[in-house]
């Protein structure tokens, strides 16, 4: 969760959010990464470099971008018996460390998105538009890409994209007969990162599954997802010594394979 400050209100059927975020999460303590051990992804510097072939230079120094004075903006309007339809946007800037002589960029993005309700459903939607913009004489070889990190590593994804989404929900499964099971509400979501350059492959994912309450205050997620673009959906046939060619991620996906996953995610809420 990046550092900053919120101011929301809501106006009759009219809900709005404010947020200024003078830099990203701090990294309080470092591992192996040299500043993805976070939580949340961020544009992040690392210590990596590629020739124009794509082909990886491990630990050639540290070099890439930090997020700074970031602003985000949210409008939601509620209609009712339709639904919720809201516009988002966002805009900050980059600070570069070794990336050439113009060491500055910008990001931001643009988003639509609705919440309907029909009977015991509910549909999730939203269009989003994203853009990096940074020098193209950067250390792993284009401005197309841009190192960003969590969980202790980082790797390029792609600097400007499309992404489609939906998430359709269903709400009307009774479960007063199981004493235990206070809900369950299965899902199914999709969604795909459309890259703006050619030669990049695009990166759909797809989820199915439920989330459960159980006891009161244990939440469960059980799914399956598929993709052919993620880090954390199967790495059959990865190959980290090429940020072009040898990868099944959000960057130039490379390795364009379908993997899938199972996942289990436990949480307790007191």
């Amino acid at each position: 969760m990046d550092l900053g400050v919120t101011w929301n209100n809501t106006f009759d059927k009219l809900t709005l959010d404010i947020g200024y975020y003078p830099m990203s999460d701090p990294q309080l303590i470092k591992y192996s990464s040299l500043a993805s051990s976070r939580y949340s992804y961020d544009v992040v510097k690392w210590e990596e470099k590629a020739d124009a072939n794509g082909n990886v230079e491990w630990g050639a120094g540290e070099n890439g971008y930090d997020e700074q004075h970031q602003f985000n903006l949210r409008a939601i309007y509620a209609l009712e018996n339709i639904g919720d339809f809201g516009v988002s946007a966002q805009y900050g800037f980059l600070k570069g460390t070794d990336v050439g002589a113009d060491d500055s960029g910008n990001h931001y993005a643009f988003s639509a998105h609705a919440k309907n309700t029909f009977a015991d459903f509910t549909l999730f939607s939203q269009f989003s538009y994203y853009a990096h913009n940074i020098t193209d004489d950067t250390p792993w070889g284009t401005g197309d890409l841009i190192p960003m990190g969590a969980y202790d590593f980082a790797w390029p994804i792609a600097s400007t994209g499309l992404i489609p989404a939906l998430s359709l929900r269903y709400g009307g499964i009774d479960t007063s007969g199981i004493s235990w099971v206070d809900s369950v509400t299965p899902y199914v979501e999709w969604s795909t990162i459309l890259k703006t350059v050619e030669d990049y492959n695009a990166s759909t994912l797809i989820t199915v599954g439920a989330s459960w309450t159980v006891l009161s205050n244990l939440y469960v997620y059980s799914d399956i997802a598929l993709s052919d673009g993620n880090f954390f959906v199967g790495n059959t046939g990865d190959d980290y010594g090429n940020i072009l060619t040898g990868v099944n991620h959000v960057g130039a996906n490379g390795n364009n394979q379908w993997h899938w996953r199972l996942n289990f995610n436990f949480g307790y809420y007191f």
